[in-house]
């Protein structure tokens, strides 16, 4: 039997191009709907913008019991999260849900700070804070009626820390929205006693979106071959920390490859 039997995963069908590289790579959410849906007696609830141009996921294998449902939401958009959410009840008989893992978001690289436009900073902070706000403010009804003690996890990064900040990376616009989404998670597990509800780094994950920043790390002479991981190391990083008992989380990191070697 499955520790949790209902799961809801945003950001499900993220494919991550790269435009240098030519070709794909499967993001951490595809990567977390696979490794629940091998969970026997497991819904779990894929999220994505374009459902036609998910179909795939319905070929992704299934153990015993479980089953997936795709709905259409679009984290940028507080009107397409409420009807995403309310259609779990009024299509699919979906009355309660076990965990949220809020996956979905955008990152990219933007130029010196001075000389990003005050509305791009905004869209980052739109999708990445407060688009996971309403998600959880459009859940939680079904996250209280779960059975256990139900779990909101909104995956952050290390890119919103103010106490590892560096510019190394331009990521300002990114971090700043990731910083206030830490802000705002940590407020709401403050806020919420009936749901255990924190922010966690998945890893500096090998996806063909992150090479170009791992290249300007490497290029200030760092190593970061002991702390790069692959989709599959930080899925299964993730699903630990959603395992670990009842606690109250604030940033956690879920993968460090070097401590696996000790």
């Amino acid at each position: 039997m499955s520790s949790f039997s209902t799961v809801l995963i945003t950001g499900a069908n993220r494919v991550i191009p790269d435009l240098i590289l030519s070709h794909s790579t499967t993001g951490i959410g595809t990567g977390l709907v696979t490794l629940y849906l091998a969970n026997p007696n497991t819904t779990v609830i894929a999220t994505v913008r374009n459902p036609l141009a998910a179909e795939s996921l319905h070929s992704l294998h299934k153990a015993s019991g479980s089953r997936l449902v795709i709905i259409k939401l679009d984290i940028a958009s507080t009107e397409s999260i409420k009807a995403g959410v309310e259609s779990l009840t009024s299509e699919h008989s979906i009355n309660s849900i076990d965990v949220v893992i809020a996956n979905a978001g955008i990152v990219g690289m933007t130029p010196k700070l001075t000389e990003t436009a005050i509305s791009e900073i905004e869209t980052y902070i739109h999708v990445n804070a407060y688009g996971q706000l309403e998600l959880y403010k459009a859940v939680a009804p079904l996250l209280r009626k779960s059975e256990s003690m139900a779990k909101f996890a909104y995956i952050s990064s290390a890119g919103g820390s103010l106490t590892s900040m560096s510019n190394i990376v331009p990521l300002a616009a990114y971090g700043a929205s990731k910083a206030l989404g830490n802000f705002l998670i940590k407020w709401l597990s403050l806020e919420t006693h009936d749901v255990l509800i924190w922010a966690q780094h998945p890893g500096m994950v090998a996806t063909d979106s992150a090479k170009v920043g791992f290249e300007a790390l490497e290029q200030q002479g760092l190593d970061l071959t002991t702390h790069i991981v692959s989709v599959e190391q930080s899925t299964q990083g993730i699903k630990k920390v959603v395992r670990v008992p009842v606690v109250r989380l604030v940033i956690v990191h879920v993968f460090e490859k070097k401590a696996d070697k000790s």
